[in-house]
C-alpha cells in the first residue's frame, strides 16, 4: 500500500470513486491497519493512539457533567455521544443503536446510510456489542470493530483516505473529532 500511495491518492481526490469502487478496487484501504497508515501519510499524525488517548485526557471534564461510572470502551462512547449532543448534532445519526433481534432491521437502514457506525447488541441485561460497523454510501466498509470509540476513530481515517465529505448534520462533531487528536 506505500507503493501505491500516490497513484491511489490521485485517483481518490481527482476521480472521487464511490464507496463500493474504492473497495473493490483498492480492498486493503479499509483494514484499520491501512486507514491508520494513510492518515498517517496524509497528515503525518497517528490516528487511533492520538485520538484515543486524547478522548480520555479530555473525557474527565464530560464524565463530571453526565456523572457516569462506566468505564471503558462504554465511557468512551458515552463521551463521543455526550460530546456531538453538546454541539446541538444527533448523536443517532451517528451512532446506530439495534438489538441482536433487530439486525435485518439494521441491514436495511445500511442502504440509506450516508455514513454511520451500526452497534448490534446482545439483548439481554448485559447489553454486550456483538458487532460493531462502520457503513459509508450505504456499504459496510468496516466490521467486527473493538469499539464505537474506534469506530469512530476509523471514521475520520475513512474520510481523510476517501477525501469524503462530513456527514451532514455531524459538521460539529467531526470538526471536534478533527481537534480531539
Amino acid at each position: 500500500m506505500t507503493k501505491t500511495f500516490a497513484l491511489r491518492r490521485r485517483e481518490v481526490v481527482e476521480n472521487q470513486p464511490s464507496v463500493q469502487e474504492l473497495q473493490e478496487r483498492w480492498p486493503a484501504l479499509l483494514l484499520l491497519e491501512e486507514i491508520n497508515a494513510d492518515f498517517l501519510r496524509i497528515t503525518t499524525i497517528p490516528l487511533q493512539s492520538r485520538f484515543l488517548a486524547s478522548l480520555d485526557r479530555q473525557s474527565y471534564q464530560l464524565l463530571q457533567v453526565i456523572k457516569s461510572k462506566d468505564s471503558g470502551h462504554r465511557h468512551q462512547k458515552r463521551v463521543l455521544k455526550c460530546l456531538i449532543v453538546y454541539l446541538g448534532e444527533d448523536a443517532s445519526c451517528l451512532i446506530k443503536e439495534y438489538q441482536a433481534d433487530q439486525r435485518e432491521e439494521a441491514e436495511k437502514e445500511f442502504e440509506k446510510t450516508t455514513m454511520a457506525v451500526f452497534e448490534i447488541r446482545e439483548s439481554d441485561a448485559l447489553r454486550r456489542a456483538l458487532d460493531i460497523s462502520i457503513v459509508i454510501e450505504g456499504v459496510e466498509v468496516l466490521n467486527e470493530l473493538p469499539s464505537v470509540a474506534c469506530a469512530c476513530t476509523m471514521m475520520i481515517g475513512l474520510i481523510y483516505a476517501l477525501n469524503l465529505k462530513y456527514p451532514d448534520g455531524l459538521k460539529y462533531t467531526f470538526e471536534a473529532f478533527q481537534k480531539i487528536y
